[in-house]
């Protein structure tokens, strides 16, 4: 496998994370702020800002942790070194499907006349399916792969519109 060199160095690593720790601190700070909608009876677990404050603490921890990442390297590189990396990064092929699949789910599947359960099972069947599809062929189960590319699509689906329509209370189109 060929070893190429990071694209970044840990000054810009360390740059980004800070950007993504103070990014994700302004999304829980603003999410914290939202009306929690209690005079409509809204619980804690059903407030309007619970989820983006969920994401926003995402953030920020990644960010955190890039940061940390980034101050590990330059102690054993210097803060403008690169080095070598043998990461197996995904062809662009590969991100290039995926993202032409998110845009179709997103603009023709969803609200589109299909009930949100069938177009969420349906994504998630054929992108687990095509994902797996070269492995499975090559091991001569691709029968297996149906089935698990199903299995995954309808369990996602389920799960999904359980919590947010029995938990949540959000009603899915």
């Amino acid at each position: 496998m060929p070893t190429e060199i990071y694209p970044s160095s840990p000054r810009r690593d360390l740059q980004g994370g800070v950007v993504w720790t103070a990014f994700g601190c302004l999304v829980v700070t603003l999410s914290w702020q939202m009306d929690r909608m209690t005079q409509q009876g809204a619980t804690l677990h059903t407030a309007p800002g619970l989820w983006p404050g969920i994401v926003g603490s995402m953030l920020a921890l990644l960010g955190g942790v890039l940061v940390l990442r980034s101050w590990r390297r330059a102690q054993r590189i210097g803060w403008d070194a690169a080095e070598g990396d043998d990461t197996n990064y995904a062809a662009l092929s590969s991100f290039a499907l995926a993202a032409a699949m998110f845009f179709v789910y997103a603009l023709l599947l969803v609200g589109r006349g299909l009930p949100y359960w069938l177009g969420t099972a349906l994504f998630v069947s054929t992108f687990v399916f095509l994902f797996q599809y070269a492995k499975r062929k090559s091991d001569g189960k691709v029968a297996r792969g149906v089935v698990v590319a199903l299995a995954c699509g309808g369990l996602t689906a389920l799960l999904v519109t359980l919590v947010f329509e029995q938990l949540f209370y959000v009603r899915l189109p």
